[in-house]
């Protein structure tokens, strides 16, 4: 038997995701059986509980997209894992539940240089910056970037990368609170309170080469404003709950513009690539260039009590279920 979060309607994350006990189903030839250890609640988990992906999820589902555990078992046909080894197992949902049964080419190996916790967010949001910064925008020296919402966890790790490459950004945070919670090395600091303070933060400051904007809404079109012609507007998340302007591509037309969702990338890389990818991540994690800060930790039967705990997402660090 074994506890599992199900979510059989889609709704509100804290109404519709239920704890359930289920039996263990036979492991098939072809695959690994999982233990896992400790697993983070993202904000890809609460949309896709919401229904927003609703044409390729089908109910009912396990969530958890980001979860860190040892191989339990391996079916007769499984070679080159074995039980005891630190995996990741990606490409799916099903993180919150005790034990995941999985193909073993998606398992990530984990170093034993990484703590539980460490491992278990070393994924979405370590692997989405080091996407958007080295895939997606090619990071170099002396580039000028600017990442708003920029003491979040992303945020905090977008820094870490990008000073370890040789930049110092632009951050945008919307309180003094969060400025407080700053760390690396910075071009500028915007406190965005009111309509008329990013553009006033960001006069003079024109000619970026590169935007990172997980808020969307009507300020994508001041940042845009700031950037170079031919410069890069990176769109990975919407915490305005706002989407960007129609009126965004027209008045900015001389900019490249994309979007970033890591399963996409995974989904269309080789693993072999992704673990290169994750491998550089890892050892970013482990030298501390880059960190997450985890804020409270529950077990997985509390599921509820850590989804309370968790929403909605702010500064502070992440929640996990361990």
């Amino acid at each position: 038997m074994q506890y599992q979060a199900v979510v059989r309607k889609f709704g509100p994350a804290e109404e519709v995701v239920e704890i359930e006990r289920a039996e263990l189903a036979p492991l098939r030839r072809d695959q690994v059986r999982v233990r896992l250890l400790a697993r983070s609640i993202n904000p890809s988990d609460i949309i896709t509980i919401s229904g927003a992906y609703a044409g390729r999820t089908t109910l009912p589902f396990i969530p958890g997209f980001e979860a860190f555990g040892v191989v339990e078992a391996c079916g007769e046909e499984v070679h080159g894992l074995v039980p005891g080894t630190r995996v990741l197992p990606v490409r799916s949902a099903g993180g919150w539940q005790e034990f995941k049964d999985t193909d073993p080419s998606w398992c990530l190996r984990v170093p034993d240089a990484l703590s539980d916790f460490e491992a278990a967010t070393s994924y979405v949001n370590p692997m989405t910056a080091w996407l958007m910064l080295h895939k997606k925008m090619g990071l170099r020296p002396g580039m000028r970037i600017a990442i708003n919402a920029a003491a979040s966890s992303i945020g905090s790790i977008l820094i870490g990368m990008a000073n370890a490459a040789g930049v110092e950004p632009v951050a945008i945070v919307r309180s003094e609170e969060s400025l407080a919670r700053l760390g690396g090395r910075l071009e500028a600091v915007i406190v965005d309170k009111a309509d008329g303070d990013l553009a006033t933060g960001l006069a003079g400051r024109h000619g970026l080469d590169a935007v990172l904007d997980c808020v969307g809404g009507a300020r994508a079109l001041t940042l845009a404003d700031a950037l170079r012609p031919g410069g890069h507007f990176l769109h990975y998340g919407l915490l305005s709950g706002e989407s960007i302007p129609p009126s965004f591509w027209a008045s900015h037309p001389n900019i490249a513009f994309s979007y970033c969702h890591l399963r996409e990338w995974v989904h269309s890389e080789t693993m072999g690539e992704v673990q290169r990818a994750y491998a550089q991540v890892a050892a970013q994690i482990a030298s501390k260039v880059i960190a997450t800060e985890v804020r409270e930790v529950f077990p997985l039967e509390k599921i509820g009590e850590a989804l309370r705990a968790a929403l909605p997402f702010r500064t502070g660090g992440k929640v996990l279920l361990a």
